[in-house]
């Protein structure tokens, strides 16, 4: 009996390719039907529908936080106290901060995720501040310090610095940007998963 030759490297790399190219075009087919039977699907990983939408809701989640804008802040704070007998004491600090504005996408609700004809509608948490401790210790510097000063004092001087980056951080305006930038990065990466029209909302 004639034995058949073993094939060469480039028959097999073009078996190979014809294989996959079959799988590909397979997949897509049943992924066609199976989305066209769908008017409305809620992507939610403990739905069953489409195994690559739930593939990529678990992607999403996996994101953990996100951050869509970042503040960098300093601010000069003093305290004086008052004695009985000798001079005041004064101490006077400055403080660095970094705050960082996102969500968090591991928080998105059941139904964050809508697909609606060919549209996906994403509602996602509200933006927020995604670390509390923003203020770099290592970097505080005394600017002035008069007399001695236990930590307590140190401690209340430190949230009063705090309140200050917050207040002038958290304004309308920069969270205003903060949605703006997620609506942007949000819609492209949805559109990089092969979504043609993405609609970003925000939780109340």
């Amino acid at each position: 009996m004639q034995q058949t030759p073993p094939l060469k490297e480039h028959q097999l790399i073009r078996l190979f390719l014809t294989v996959a190219t079959l799988v590909t075009l397979v997949s897509m087919f049943v992924f066609a039907i199976t989305k066209g039977t769908r008017n409305e699907l809620s992507l939610t990983p403990d739905r069953e529908g489409i195994v690559g939408d739930s593939l990529q809701i678990q992607s999403v989640h996996d994101i953990g936080e996100w951050e869509f804008l970042t503040l960098s802040d300093e601010e000069l704070v003093d305290t004086t106290a008052s004695r009985l007998l000798g001079s005041d004491r004064q101490l006077t600090r400055i403080y660095y901060g970094t705050l960082r504005l996102g969500v968090d996408m591991g928080k998105l609700s059941p139904g964050a995720l809508r697909l609606v004809g060919d549209t996906l509608d994403v509602t996602l948490p509200p933006i927020g501040l995604l670390d509390d401790d923003f203020i770099d210790e290592t970097r505080t510097k005394s600017f002035h310090e008069k007399g001695s000063w236990d930590e307590a004092s140190r401690a209340a001087l430190y949230q009063r610095a705090k309140r200050q980056m917050l207040s002038r951080c958290l304004t309308d305006r920069n969270l205003s940007i903060a949605r703006q930038n997620a609506v942007e990065e949000v819609s492209q990466m949805f559109h990089t998963l092969g979504y043609s029209y993405v609609n970003v909302h925000f939780q109340p």
